[in-house]
């Protein structure tokens, strides 16, 4: 049976859309305008926050709807939000105070600002060195990325006491825990199931979100579908880890990068180049010639 033509592309950023420098390459840039030159509107799910995705965007001259916060909000291309699920006011207040009293680095995920500590990088940095300790070393090259990563966000906000910054009021959408010990990301994964309708999903290498059951990329891509009126067996959607794994699997054309988990390559229906060697730029070719 013939697909239906696809009228929506929805790609994940980082590991994903992005580029190592978190730049789009002018190989993925073309890419999209060839997409939305052919009819096919480009959106983008991260979970980024909005601001900082949008930033990206506009540096790029593009107007996308944005899926941020890791599926937790949707934002239409004049920065309008148009769904959020919002983290419960207590169990942002519980889950500082878990994260602060287990050392573990985090930040919070508003829509303007990605709020952390001023001291996130000497709490990450000390984690890196009890690793090499245990014999358990990180490389200076995966541990300078990711505190790049962290630093080069447009929208960070560094406060004292993240617990005075929180009694402030502002809605909090995911909380996003960086580390590179597994055991620290198991502790909590354990720990956000003792709380009713949050889940902690692996995002990346060192990444993972707290955020409501209800918020995904998956969920919010049919939500998406629904606004502008697209049928989900129309959409493509491409990224590279678990967290877009639910988004791959709805749509109705999944795309994985060949730098992705292998359980998102097992769910999609086309697995192209790694990221960082344009994937994009191969996917959305093959759509054109293909799925139009």
């Amino acid at each position: 049976m013939k697909r239906k033509p696809i009228q929506l592309f929805v790609s994940d950023m980082d590991g994903t859309l992005l580029q190592a420098d978190f730049t789009i390459s002018s190989g993925n840039l073309e890419a999209i305008r060839k997409l939305e030159a052919a009819g096919i509107r480009f959106a983008v799910a991260t979970g980024r926050i909005h601001y900082d995705a949008s930033v990206i965007c506009s540096r790029h001259s593009l107007e996308p709807y944005i899926i941020s916060n890791n599926g937790t909000c949707m934002f239409d291309p004049e920065g309008k939000l148009i769904e959020g699920r919002e983290i419960e006011s207590t169990a942002v207040k519980s889950l500082i105070r878990f994260l602060e009293e287990e050392n573990i680095c985090f930040g919070l995920g508003e829509s303007r600002h990605y709020v952390a500590r001023e001291d996130w990088q000497e709490v990450f940095e000390k984690e890196i060195e009890d690793l090499k300790k245990e014999g358990k070393a990180v490389s200076e090259e995966r541990a300078a990325f990711i505190k790049q990563e962290t630093r080069e966000q447009n929208g960070v906000m560094l406060v004292k006491d993240m617990q005075e910054h929180w009694k402030q009021g502002a809605p909090v959408y995911s909380i996003s825990v960086i580390s590179c010990d597994d055991r620290k990301i198991r502790k909590v994964q354990n720990q956000v199931r003792s709380y009713e309708g949050l889940t902690a999903c692996i995002s990346g290498t060192h990444n993972a979100e707290i955020m409501r059951q209800d918020g995904t990329k998956g969920h919010m891509l049919e939500l998406l579908c629904s606004h502008l009126q697209i049928p989900l067996e129309q959409t493509a959607a491409a990224g590279d880890s678990l967290n877009d794994l639910e988004m791959i699997e709805k749509s109705g054309f999944g795309i994985a990068m060949g730098n992705g988990r292998e359980e998102v390559k097992r769910a999609a229906s086309l697995v192209t180049r790694p990221a960082r060697e344009d994937g994009i730029a191969e996917a959305a070719a093959y759509i054109l010639k293909n799925l139009q």
